[in-house]
C-alpha cells in the first residue's frame, strides 16, 4: 500500500514539474505551440555540443557544420556496411542498389530520369546503368515515342537481386540505428525530410538551367 501511494505521488510530482515547465515556457513564448514546447524541452535534455566527439576527427566550429559532418559520416559508414552486404547479391556499389530501386518503382523510366533521381552526373550515371546491364539486372529498350531515348525495366534477375538487397539492408539498418526507438527515428525524419526535399528541388532546378 505504501509503495502504491509513493508511486502515485511520484507521478503527480512529475506532472506538476511538467506543468510548471510549460507555464514558464508559455510566459516567455506566449505565441508558442505545445509542439514547440516539446521540442524545446527535448533539446534541453539532450547533450550539448561540448559532449560531442568524432572518432579520430576534429569537431567543426559551429552546430550546423557539426550536423553536416555527423550526417555525412553516418551515411558513409552505412554505405560501407551496406556495400559489403550487397556483394552477396551481385551488387558492387550503393548507387547500383539505388538505381535498381528507382527502376523497380518507376514505369519504364528513361536513363536520364533515373540518373537525375539519384543526383548523379550523366557520365557517372551511365556507368552505373552499364554495370547493371552487364549483370543482366536491367533491360534496355528503345522509346517508341522517341527513338533517340532508351527506357529501362527490371529483369527477373534484377528483381531477385533487389529483393535480396532489401533483406541485407534491413540487417544493416538494424545494426546502424537499432539503438534508436521508433519515436526517435520518426523525429529525425520529421526534421530532416523537409531539408532533403528543399535541396533536391533546388538541385534539379539548377541542373535544368
Amino acid at each position: 500500500m505504501i509503495f502504491y501511494f509513493t508511486s502515485i505521488m511520484n507521478n503527480m510530482n512529475r506532472t506538476v514539474e511538467l506543468v510548471n515547465l510549460w507555464a514558464k515556457y508559455e510566459e516567455e513564448n506566449p505565441k508558442a505551440e505545445i509542439s514547440q514546447f516539446c521540442q524545446a524541452y527535448l533539446e534541453s535534455q539532450e547533450q550539448t555540443t561540448k559532449d560531442i566527439a568524432f572518432w579520430q576527427s576534429p569537431i567543426p566550429p559551429d552546430n550546423t557544420s557539426i550536423l553536416t559532418k555527423l550526417i555525412g559520416r553516418i551515411a558513409k559508414l552505412h554505405n560501407l556496411y551496406a556495400v559489403t552486404a550487397f556483394k552477396d547479391c551481385g551488387i558492387t556499389s550503393f548507387d547500383e542498389f539505388l538505381y535498381l530501386n528507382t527502376i523497380a518503382n518507376t514505369a519504364n523510366p528513361k536513363k536520364t530520369d533515373v540518373i537525375l533521381a539519384n543526383f548523379n552526373e550523366l557520365s557517372s550515371g551511365l556507368l552505373v546503368i552499364d554495370r547493371l546491364k552487364k549483370a543482366k539486372f536491367i533491360v534496355e529498350q528503345v522509346d517508341e515515342l522517341d527513338k533517340r531515348s532508351k527506357r529501362l525495366s527490371m529483369s527477373n534477375e534484377g528483381e531477385d537481386a533487389l529483393k535480396a538487397c532489401y533483406q541485407k539492408l534491413d540487417e544493416v539498418n538494424q545494426m546502424c540505428f537499432g539503438e534508436l526507438d521508433e519515436g526517435q527515428v520518426n523525429l529525425c525524419i520529421q526534421f530532416l525530410q523537409p531539408v532533403e526535399a528543399s535541396l533536391a528541388k533546388q538541385w534539379l532546378e539548377e541542373k535544368k538551367k
